[in-house]
């Protein structure tokens, strides 16, 4: 039986203790008396209890407003969504209990409105079948209705209500990305109607991702524009969580005992887990998944493990599929077998000896699961505590009943070894087309950062071929250069991807032989490689000489570096303005002319002749030099920050003349967009 976090639904089965905290919410609500619409929303992760806290809010709610539940994931297409949302409101609006009585006028105005907003080609089919009403008699008019002196009269008609309408609007997470974005049209700019009050329910970051794909901006940036007040469902404290899931592990292991069926359950050795459960259990999220699994795979091989064990690795399977994946598939590194099934040598037994010690540095955060599950690992030498001959206990460190730990296992959410190799063989043997395919593949489903984080710990060392080192190198710089234009904070989250391969493509190459030769040839003669790689790899390449200065044999000769930097420099001196406005990317690069003592005068001449002659001109350079940072903290999650690059405009210009500049702009006769930047150049260097 699937255990799922189905949401409460009135105070009696509220576990999570949400009640009090809805309740406030509650009186906010009631509280709104202006007209406008207002925007709230109650942000939180896909089983965190958005729905539950939203279902006491309503509760509370219901006398006093008149709510319209919305859930536009039950929906096809945008045109059902217009539809929906107006149907139900002319429900509301027939059924509820006000004080001004609905008519027929504004019940023609209504669908009036839901007509002129439908996709042209669909308006003649627009047909409200739940209140048996069809507009085909307005459609002749509809045309020539005026949208803004028809919201008008809606509006005047609302206004007049002695109540609130609560429009909830659930998963929207769930949405598709088009979905998504008209979800917040429509309630900020279609249906913004007086005396609504929109309540979204949505994971931030889910909905800040897809917003991002239609505007210009961060998408949780965006969000703070549309809605005008928002909370995070609280998390619940820890004895609650643990109550919670020590009453569903209860109800499972009742229905086995029901079906008379037998396990192993020790309670010296629940203890220990029950100890360190909340370092791991800590949302509804977490119960949901360690309970899907344990009700579905557990009561199917109860009799051939033991509880606590399958607990504990079911735990690891939710919270670090690698060290789940590493005692699936590698039990020769955790336990060793008397009867010489895995072990072959004491020299093996020695290196198992090791591996122990290695998986508990490795994966330090889990120690305290991985002493439970392989008692040995904090044992001084092999012993029984890896192996028990009489079987009785049903451990996952007895060889004879490791496998029955992964009947059911799954590895939909990381890397599997198998394609991790595939990715890399493309990337060795210079097939750049399917390494393209494989690793975009593999970024689509969120394991891209993990096969470089496998292949810096796999591969990188060991790396020493000389056509694997081209290869590889050559094919990292590719892939950085193929994405760098576009957006990159999906790509491994925080560090965009041309920063990330660069780095690894730049520790391969000097492990080349013929280093002087290949990256001279890299560096003069492949006009399509970026100016800005190859200024980042002069500049590792010289911090790697500076690291190893006392080495008497260096990987790069004198000649070669000398022949590198005069390019560089070459290269750098024929940047001109119109290049900057073309590619703001090589902004970056003006602090890095003195690393190859190239000279700015050219550049800083075309600037200072163009920077003043209109502000048009003037922001064109204030934006060429913006700075964007994605961070990430705890309260506000992921989004974007700004500055001006004053470092690198020192270089160019004189700073005075720039403030002086400013201080003559008449602000009022400028755009946001403009007024923005000066915002950052007053606010100096510092981001925010």
């Amino acid at each position: 039986m699937e255990h799922r976090d189905i949401p409460i639904k009135t105070k009696n089965e509220d576990k999570l203790n949400f009640s009090e905290f809805a309740s406030k919410i509650s009186k906010g609500i009631l509280n709104y008396q202006q007209n406008d619409t207002l925007i709230f929303a109650i942000e939180g992760e896909w089983g965190s209890g958005k729905t539950s806290l939203m279902n006491l809010i309503k509760n509370d709610l219901k006398n006093n407003v008149e709510i319209l539940h919305f859930n536009p994931w039950l929906l096809t297409d945008i045109t059902q969504v217009i539809k929906l949302f107006f149907d139900e409101l002319i429900k509301v609006l027939s059924y509820g209990s006000f004080n001004v009585k609905f008519n027929e006028d504004i019940k023609k105005d209504l669908i009036k409105f839901a007509s002129l907003i439908l996709p042209e080609s669909l308006t003649i089919d627009v047909k409200f079948i739940k209140l048996d009403y069809k507009p085909k008699d307005l459609l002749p008019s509809i045309k020539d209705e005026n949208i803004e002196k028809l919201k008008f009269k809606i509006n005047e008609y609302l206004r007049n209500l002695d109540k609130k309408i609560v429009v909830v609007v659930d998963d929207i997470d769930r949405l598709t990305d088009n979905e998504t974005e008209f979800i917040f049209r429509l309630t900020k700019g279609i249906a913004d109607f007086d005396n609504l009050i929109y309540i979204l329910l949505y994971d931030k970051g889910v909905v800040g991702k897809s917003l991002e794909k239609f505007k210009s901006e961060n998408g949780e940036k965006y969000l703070e524009k549309i809605v005008q007040y928002s909370l995070s469902v609280p998390k619940p404290h820890m004895s609650t969580i643990k109550q919670l899931l020590f009453e569903q592990l209860d109800e499972i292991l009742s229905n086995i005992e029901q079906d008379n069926r037998s396990y192993i359950f020790q309670k010296d050795r629940w203890s220990y887990v029950h100890r360190i459960v909340g370092k791991y259990i800590k949302t509804v999220r977490d119960i949901s998944q360690i309970i899907n699994i344990m009700s579905f795979e557990y009561p199917i091989i109860c009799e051939d493990v033991n509880f606590t064990d399958f607990f504990l690795i079911s735990l690891l399977k939710i919270k670090n599929h690698e060290l789940y994946d590493a005692i699936k598939n590698e039990p020769e590194q955790f336990f060793v077998d008397p009867n010489n099934i895995l072990l072959e040598s004491k020299k093996q037994a020695e290196n198992i000896r090791k591996n122990f010690k290695d998986k508990l540095t490795e994966f330090h955060d889990f120690t305290d699961v991985l002493e439970i599950l392989f008692p040995a690992l904090k044992e001084n030498n092999y012993s029984g505590h890896t192996f028990y001959n009489d079987h009785k206990e049903k451990f996952i460190c007895d060889i004879y009943y490791h496998e029955n730990y992964f009947a059911f296992a799954m590895s939909d959410d990381k890397l599997t070894i198998k394609e991790y190799y595939n990715i890399e063989l493309a990337l060795l043997n210079n097939d750049f087309e399917k390494f393209k395919i494989l690793i975009l593949e593999a970024d689509k489903n969120k394991k891209s950062p993990i096969f470089l984080d496998m292949f810096v710990q796999l591969k990188l060392k060991d790396i020493d071929d000389n056509n694997e080192i081209e290869n590889a190198f050559m094919n990292f710089i590719k892939i950085s250069q193929l994405l760098e234009s576009k957006d990159n904070r999906g790509f491994f989250t925080a560090t965009p991807i041309n920063w990330r391969c660069e780095s690894i493509a730049f520790e391969i190459v000097v492990k080349h032989n013929e280093f002087n030769t290949f990256i001279e040839d890299f560096i003069l003669n492949n006009e399509e490689i970026r100016l800005q790689t190859k200024v980042d790899l002069f500049e590792y390449i010289t911090k790697e000489l500076e690291k190893n200065s006392h080495e008497k044999e260096q990987f790069i000769q004198e000649s070669s570096l000398n022949k590198i930097k005069q390019k560089i420099k070459e290269d750098l001196e024929v940047i001109s303005l119109q290049d900057l406005i073309r590619n703001k990317e090589l902004s970056y690069l003006i602090l890095r002319f003195d690393l190859v003592e190239a000279s700015l005068e050219c550049l800083a001449s075309e600037i200072r002749k163009y920077i003043f002659k209109s502000n048009e001109n003037f922001f064109t350079i204030l934006n060429i030099f913006q700075r964007t940072s994605t961070v990430s903290s705890s309260n506000k999650g992921t989004y974007e920050r700004y500055s001006i690059s004053k470092d690198s405009l020192s270089k160019l210009l004189d700073l005075n003349e720039i403030n002086s500049y400013i201080e003559e702009i008449d602000r009022s006769k400028i755009k946001e967009p403009e007024l923005n930047l000066l915002e950052y150049w007053e606010k100096g260097d510092r981001w925010y």
